[in-house]
């Protein structure tokens, strides 16, 4: 079983490479591109802020919008 950092770090550097992200990204800008990822699978600031106050993680969080991206391009 790989250990639940280790799963986290390899979930976050594949999200990175698909969005061909380096580091180098302030915070802001992160949470702005989280936004507006979030806005074009149909979730807005306040749904965003909600799912991780009832306590879903930062990575449930990524693969649930890269699902819906996913989806929709499956659909389209």
């Amino acid at each position: 079983m790989v250990p639940a950092g280790t799963q986290s770090a390899n979930t976050f550097e594949a999200f990175l490479a698909r969005l061909r992200e380096s580091h180098d990204v302030s915070v802001f800008e992160a949470i702005e591109r989280l936004t507006h990822a979030g806005e074009a699978v149909g979730f807005n600031a306040q749904d965003l802020i909600g799912m991780l106050d009832r306590g879903m993680t930062f990575e449930e969080l990524l693969e649930l919008i890269e699902s819906k991206m996913e989806s929709s391009q499956t659909a389209a």
